[in-house]
């Protein structure tokens, strides 16, 4: 799953700034499934939050799925047991 989503990131990357019809159905598909993920592991974690960070300095999406996808990445580093990886307070 974890290259799965990588590659899912990397085309949602690369197409991010397409602006015309149907190519923008496709990225919005793409992000929300990103936004949607659970993270697996670090990598995971990271391209969720790289394409939330993108979103809410963008002023965040109205469906607040940057918003939840954020909250999925605390809750997952909240579950590792290494004391390095948890959050504090």
């Amino acid at each position: 799953m974890a290259a799965r989503l990588q590659m899912i990131g990397a085309a949602f990357n690369a197409c991010r700034h397409v602006t015309e019809g149907d190519d923008m159905d496709h990225i919005e598909r793409l992000e929300q499934l990103i936004l949607k993920h659970k993270p697996l592991g670090a990598e995971d974690a990271s391209i969720v939050l790289f394409t939330a960070l993108g979103n809410l300095r963008n002023g965040g999406r109205p469906d607040e799925l940057d918003v939840h996808a954020v909250e999925r990445v605390i809750e997952w580093i909240e579950q590792q047991s290494t004391p390095a990886l948890q959050a504090t307070g």
